[in-house]
């Protein structure tokens, strides 16, 4: 019989919660401290699913850098993690375009990529973010959470909510000045930021730039490759990166409050990509680049009413590029030099304008007080790409010709224009029982426009697509008991959905090795979310449990079958992909948080999270994370000198089980005898889909971090952090899962050389400092 082992920390996470759970009942609860109130993760009182909050103080504290930052001490979230780009988050059993992105409640675009842009990376499909410098606070919204962030938000959604200037003025004064510094060795990253602050009785404004730059991931991996598929190094890489933060507040007369505010970066990271896998010495290096532009503008009216408690009108714009420069060639035979024989330049822009009118009331009573908000929205969305290449390059030089230019785009532009309108209640009915609903309707229209460029003879053969008319219903709901002052429970839920991207409904191609088809019927993707909670806040400690179930239904999939074409006069069978509405899928979990207050100044806390589910039929959702639990013993002096904070990390690892892929695989139908070679000859073959394990699976692994802070003077901060302590050698879940299993990028060998430079940076260190004044 086989045994359940527990695994040492999940025990110790375990005992944590009893403890905590203990402490809550022990001693009579008081009104929680501001010191309890700086590090007690907690979700918004509104809020339609479990929220997890990282402040300012906490990204400083963590240094936190990017995304993979971000998630390294949260429990059941993921990233998307694509070798060249990343592509979001992975939450709730789902990723990518299934989880929202938003910076100050807009929206940052879906990521446009299919198989065929997938296998030769030309292209640029990362998801775009924002840099922490920026960020006051960042929301995690585990669950759907359409109501709040519209389309996207099937499994969750992160969003980034900018600094202010009370984030840089001292509370004493007006006027403040923030400088920082930091370098971190895992990837040799630079990254410096200065901000001015202003906060007057009736004015405020912040004004901030950051500027990073520094070069590839580095891995524990090692080995004597260094080139193609089974290099086992990290391809070499320069990033540098521009961002930039400006807003003024301004309360023109007690009721009246306009604003203005923009933030924005671009950047570029240059791959030499040596891992890069095609004919003989074939060789590419990649430029991709990016660019975001978001500007707010409001005016918010808070009149002296016994109805209407504020006004507000909103306008925002959006504008993003995403690029890719491909250079590549081949190389010398003499001398092993490269030749440059072609230069793809391939963009994806994205245009967005919104108008927002939203109205809350005075609470009112009827049976029960209630509060109501009020929102209507019209929005629209431009979409385009274009490719600007330059080929043959090198053969054209050699008879003094300059390159031949291609300019061309790969779809129709797409516009998206949507209205909605939402109505959400609070309400207390005593003190004991309270409550939350709220529902909205969105209508989507998407309009191809004409072609912004020539396009491929399978993109025009079908005449300019139709458009399609979308309407989607989405809401939340609610319940919630206090029990005693330390002890709540709550039952939640919430819907999500995910409308179609432009390439997943209108792209179309054909070549002898595959054919992508159009498909103009697509639904969207709808998800239901079940949430019951248990939560205990008390001067000694915190304990939040969620028990959850999120079923999701018309999953978008891109379906291979396979088909025959005829060619020259030869027929062969060669795949033939679409996006289809095709599946379902459940997935359940738990997720547990605890913290408990020991002696004056330490602090012992932990997280576990775990989820299991699957496709209605026995393929596996890859993006489904293994278990993860993380505990911390923190001490932090009370007059808030210095501190030092552990985290000890276990990483399960992923179970074969839970890692079924469909795989397309060839099979001999006919053999012949071959008198030459005197051996049975292949001559027919077929191919056909089989479900099999997925190739690459990460082992279970233990990871400590040790980080702390010391203030020499009032306004003077150096931080400094040492992460994966004892120098283990592990892969994440993350990184294995995003290998491409047939291509020319990010893929490895037959013999698995190629993990070597897949696996998680070694013993690394970063360090800060921080001067406000």
């Amino acid at each position: 019989m086989k045994h359940n082992k527990m695994t040492p920390i999940a025990l110790s996470v375990g005992l944590l919660f009893c403890c905590a759970a203990h402490a809550a009942d022990s001693v009579e609860p008081v009104e929680k401290s501001d010191a309890l109130k700086q590090v007690t993760v907690k979700g918004r009182r509104n809020a339609p699913a479990s929220v997890e909050r990282v402040n300012a103080k906490t990204i400083q504290e963590q240094m936190i850098r990017d995304t993979r930052d971000l998630v390294r001490y949260s429990p059941d979230v993921g990233i998307v993690d694509n070798g060249r780009h990343l592509k979001g988050f992975a939450m709730r059993g789902v990723e990518g375009n299934r989880v929202g992105i938003s910076v100050d409640g807009v929206s940052l675009p879906d990521s446009e990529e299919n198989t065929l842009y997938a296998r030769y990376g030309n292209f640029n499909p990362s998801r775009l973010s924002i840099d922490p410098e920026l960020v006051g606070n960042i929301d995690i919204v585990k669950g759907a959470d359409s109501f709040q962030s519209g389309s996207g938000a099937l499994g969750g959604n992160v969003n980034y909510r900018t600094l202010d200037a009370g984030n840089i003025v001292q509370p004493d004064k007006k006027f403040g000045t923030l400088v920082r510094s930091g370098y971190a060795t895992k990837n040799r990253e630079w990254t410096n930021t200065v901000g001015f602050g202003f906060q007057g009785d009736s004015v405020d404004a912040v004004l901030l730039y950051s500027q990073r730059y520094g070069h590839q991931m580095k891995s524990r991996g090692e080995g004597p490759e260094y080139r193609y598929s089974q290099s086992q190094h990290p391809d070499p890489a320069k990033h540098r990166n521009h961002s930039y933060l400006a807003k003024i507040n301004w309360q023109i007369a007690p009721a009246h409050r306009i604003g203005i505010a923009a933030n924005g970066q671009n950047g570029g990271n240059y791959t030499d990509e040596r891992s890069y896998t095609s004919y003989g010495s074939a060789w590419r290096e990649a430029d991709d680049k990016h660019k975001r532009i978001n500007f707010n503008t409001y005016y918010e009216y808070t009149p002296e009413s016994p109805w209407l408690s504020m006004l507000k009108a909103d306008y925002d714009y959006q504008y993003t590029d995403l690029r890719a420069v491909n250079y590549a060639g081949g190389r010398n035979r003499q001398t092993d030099e490269k030749e440059l024989d072609e230069i793809k330049d391939r963009s994806m822009t994205t245009r967005f304008q919104r108008f927002t009118l939203r109205m809350d009331s005075q609470p009112f009573r009827a049976a029960g007080q209630h509060v109501l908000s009020l929102k209507a929205f019209i929005s629209r969305r431009n979409f385009e790409t274009l490719n600007e290449d330059q080929i043959n390059i090198a053969s054209n030089a050699r008879y003094g010709n300059p390159p031949d230019t291609v300019r061309e785009t790969i779809q129709y532009p797409v516009r998206t224009t949507q209205y909605g309108l939402s109505i959400k209640d609070n309400i207390t009915w005593s003190p004991v029982f309270s409550g939350q609903f709220g529902v909205r309707y969105d209508s989507e229209k998407l309009k191809p426009l004409d072609l912004n460029a020539p396009c491929s003879r399978a993109c025009t053969a079908e005449g300019k697509p139709d458009g399609a008319n979308l309407s989607n219903w989405s809401g939340f709901a609610g319940l919630y008991a206090q029990i005693n002052p330390t002890w709540k429970i709550g039952y939640n839920f919430s819907s999500g959905y995910r409308v179609p991207t432009a390439s997943e409904m209108y792209f179309t191609f054909t070549n002898a090795y595959g054919t992508w088809k159009s498909n103009r019927d697509l639904k969207p993707e709808r998800s239901i979310n079940h949430t019951l909670s248990l939560q205990a806040n008390h001067q000694r400690g915190m304990f939040d449990l969620n028990v959850y179930h999120s079923s999701y239904r018309d999953f978008l999939f891109e379906q291979t079958n396979l088909i025959e074409q005829t060619q020259y006069g030869r027929t062969f069978q060669t795949p033939m992909s679409q996006t289809v509405n095709i599946d379902k899928a459940r997935i359940s979990g738990l997720e547990i948080k605890s913290s408990l207050n020991l002696s004056e100044g330490w602090k012992l806390s932990g997280t576990l999270g775990y989820s299991h589910g699957k496709l209605s039929d026995a393929k596996s959702l890859l993006s489904i994370q293994p278990l993860k639990a993380v505990i911390g013993l923190d001490y932090e002096r009370p007059d808030g000198k210095w501190g030092v904070f552990s985290r000890l990390t276990y990483l399960g690892g992923k179970k074969p089980r839970d890692a079924k892929v469909e795989e397309i695989k060839d099979r001999c139908l006919e053999y012949e005898y071959d008198y030459w070679t005197d051996e049975e000859v292949c001559t027919k073959t077929e191919q056909y889909k089989e479900i099999a394990t997925y190739k690459y699976l990460n082992k279970k692994a233990y990871v400590f971090d040790l980080y702390g802070f010391y203030r020499p003077a009032k306004n003077l901060t150096l931080r400094a952090g040492v992460y994966n302590l004892f120098n283990r050698k592990y892969h994440t879940w993350d990184a294995l899962r995003g290998i491409n299993a047939n291509s020319t990028t990010n893929s490895v060998d037959r013999n698995g050389k190629g993990l070597e430079r897949y696996y998680a940076p070694g013993r690394n260190y970063a360090v800060s400092l921080e001067w406000k004044f």
